[in-house]
């Protein structure tokens, strides 16, 4: 009878983890972020949550590379602009219904999943960026062909309910960089140390054109 009863209650503590983490997004089954989903998980979220993911921290991705004006060496605006996000969290995170607005729309198709340390890039000309990202980079195409303004305005990520993950409103003038503005570079976000909000936090990319789908190259920890 004792099994009996403890084994019920491993099986409820189960389904409380699992059902926090489908109906709380910022919930990960793997609590603790050893890589599996276990009894250390149970425990976590009992001794410091309670029963549900009340204050569980926030894991949510960064608007972490904008290029709103390539140069007219790597090509046209319609084929070379992209924005990048960036999961810098050790749990993935589920992107469904996600969306980019303001500057320009792009919905997050259903089911997409943004791995730990992994990106995702939206472009007007997906076949470009096919080419040029990493294998399995997930890219998502505008569902307006209005571009950026190449003189700034704000891009917002809203998650599935509609409100606001985060927000950048680039610019080139006063104290953004200013060489992302037709001379080659991308606005690069510095690192998770840094308010991607701050102008100082973004920095021009090393290489022509950017890095979409890879580390940025102005990386700082």
């Amino acid at each position: 009878m004792k099994h009996h009863v403890l084994l019920s209650f491993a099986f409820v503590l189960l389904f409380q983890l699992v059902f926090c983490q489908s109906n709380y997004s910022q919930c990960p089954n793997d609590i603790n972020g050893n890589g599996l989903v276990d009894g250390e998980d149970l425990l976590e979220l009992l001794s410091t949550y309670g029963m549900s993911c009340d204050g569980f921290p926030a894991y949510e991705p960064s608007i972490s590379e904008i290029h709103y004006n390539p140069s007219t060496q790597q090509g046209t605006d319609a084929e070379w602009e992209f924005i990048e996000l960036y999961n810098p969290h050790p749990f993935g995170i589920d992107l469904s219904s996600w969306r980019l607005a303001d500057a320009l729309n792009a919905l997050v198709p259903s089911n997409t999943w943004l791995n730990a340390g992994e990106y995702i890039v939206f472009a007007n000309d997906t076949a470009s960026f096919s080419k040029t990202t990493p294998p399995f980079t997930v890219i998502i195409p505008f569902s307006s062909s209005s571009g950026l303004h190449n003189s700034g305005e704000t891009i917002r990520l809203l998650r599935s309910d509609g409100s606001e993950s985060d927000k950048v409103s680039y610019s080139d003038y006063g104290e953004w960089p200013t060489e992302p503005d037709g001379g080659g570079p991308s606005l690069e976000w510095r690192g998770i140390n840094y308010d991607n909000v701050l102008p100082s936090s973004w920095m021009p990319s090393n290489a022509l054109g950017g890095s979409p789908g890879s580390a940025n190259s102005t990386w700082a920890d």
